[in-house]
């Protein structure tokens, strides 16, 4: 219990966004082909059987 006492807390930085794709309807989504993490997205989309996706309330989406 002392060795908890005596350690300082780290503040560890701020993490970068996390992308955030959204379920739709096919073909109604606004996609952000450009972007770095589209594919990982897209895989998301796929294994989550999804008919769609939307990039539009992601953080990476401009």
């Amino acid at each position: 219990m002392k060795q908890l006492a005596s350690q300082t807390l780290r503040h560890e930085p701020t993490a970068a966004p996390v992308p955030v794709p959204t379920r739709c309807k096919e073909g109604k989504g606004v996609r952000n082909f450009d972007c770095i993490y589209y594919e990982a997205c897209l895989d998301k989309a796929a294994k989550s059987m999804w008919s769609g996706f939307t990039c539009a309330k992601c953080a990476y989406y401009s």
